[in-house]
C-alpha cells in the first residue's frame, strides 16, 4: 500500500450547514492581526488621539481653574469700574431730572445725594444706592472735597478718584464737562 493514502477512517468528515459544529475557540486561535502573522501588543503606549484628547481636557480644566479663582490684583480695576458707571448714571439723573447730584466719596465707600428744596438729600433707590468699598480697597479723591457734583446741565467739578488694591491702582476721573473716564 502507497504510504502517502490515508485510510478514511481517520480522515475527519467534513460537514457544511448552518447548525454544524465547528472547531472550538481554543482549537481556532485567534486570527492574525498583521499580514506577517505577528500580533500586536495592548502594552506598546498610547496613540497620537488619545494624547492629544488628555491635553485638551488638561487644558480646558486649566482655564475653567484659572476663571474661577477671583483675582486680587482686579478688585482695584474692576472697583473703579462700577465707579465709572455710577459717576456717569449720577450726571445723567442730574441732566434728566433738570437738578442737581453729588457723589460723597469716602474711605468706606460712596453714596449719592440731590440737591432739593437747599439742601443735600441722601438718595436710595436703584442704581443710586451707597455701595461700600470691597474689603482691601482703599480710595483717595483729588482734590480733596466731600463732595463730585452735577450740575443739571451734567457739568462737573473736576476730580480725580484713586482706587488701590493689593499694589494695584485704578483711576477714575470727572472732567469739567462732566465726561467720566476710567484709566487702569
Amino acid at each position: 500500500m502507497p504510504t502517502n493514502i490515508v485510510p478514511r477512517a481517520s480522515m475527519a468528515r467534513s460537514t457544511s450547514s448552518a447548525t454544524a459544529r465547528t472547531a472550538s475557540r481554543a482549537a481556532r486561535g485567534r486570527m492574525p492581526i498583521s499580514a506577517t502573522g505577528n500580533k500586536r501588543s495592548g502594552e506598546r503606549g498610547f496613540t497620537l488621539v488619545e494624547l492629544l484628547a488628555v491635553l485638551a481636557i488638561m487644558g480646558i480644566a486649566a482655564a475653567a481653574v484659572l476663571f474661577a479663582m477671583p483675582s486680587q490684583s482686579t478688585e482695584a480695576r474692576t472697583t473703579a469700574a462700577r465707579f465709572a458707571s455710577a459717576a456717569e448714571a449720577a450726571r445723567d439723573t442730574a441732566i434728566l431730572a433738570s437738578a442737581p447730584v453729588a457723589i460723597r466719596v469716602d474711605r468706606t465707600g460712596y453714596r449719592f445725594e440731590r440737591w432739593e428744596g437747599g439742601a443735600w438729600t441722601p438718595m436710595t433707590r436703584k442704581p443710586l444706592q451707597p455701595v461700600a468699598w470691597p474689603d482691601g480697597v482703599a480710595s483717595r479723591i483729588d482734590p480733596a472735597g466731600e463732595r463730585i457734583r452735577f450740575d443739571a446741565t451734567g457739568l462737573a467739578d473736576p476730580v480725580s478718584v484713586l482706587l488701590s488694591a493689593d499694589g494695584v491702582t485704578a483711576r477714575v476721573t470727572i472732567d469739567a464737562g462732566g465726561e467720566v473716564k476710567l484709566v487702569v
